[in-house]
């Protein structure tokens, strides 16, 4: 199974219309008192939804383009349509970041630098 890496903003977001969206999530500061937020960004938006069921008991899961009206790979919605923002699983997280990079997103635009709590240099020895 895949280690959940989370050194990114992608992220599952249930809206009020129960569709779930997997995209690279990011907020839209207010102008006038930059600790509000204005609204919210879905880069490369997909939604998710479950097929049927497979013979071993296993549920696949289907990403469609959250949009496929538009060119635009970017959508902003408003906080009253979120109910919840969550990681996604590792094994969705790995398949959505392939889909960027056929999109040709680098793995740089994916993923932030993993910040590290102290030092990690090694131990010294102890004196005798």
């Amino acid at each position: 199974m895949a280690e959940l890496k989370t050194n990114h903003n992608v992220r599952v977001v249930t809206l009020v219309t129960g569709e779930r969206v997997l995209c690279l999530f990011g907020g839209i500061r207010s102008e006038e008192d930059p600790k509000k937020m204005s609204g919210y960004r879905l880069i490369y938006p997909y939604t998710l939804t479950l097929g049927q069921p497979n013979e071993d008991g296993t549920m696949p899961i289907n990403y469609t383009r959250y949009c496929p009206f538009s060119p635009f790979e970017e959508h902003i919605i408003s906080g009253d349509h979120i109910i919840s923002v969550v990681l996604p699983d590792a094994q969705i997280f790995e398949n959505y970041a392939d889909k960027l990079r056929e999109a040709g997103i680098k793995d740089e635009q994916i993923f932030y630098p993993e910040e590290s709590n102290g030092d990690n240099s090694e131990p010294t020895e102890a004196g005798e």
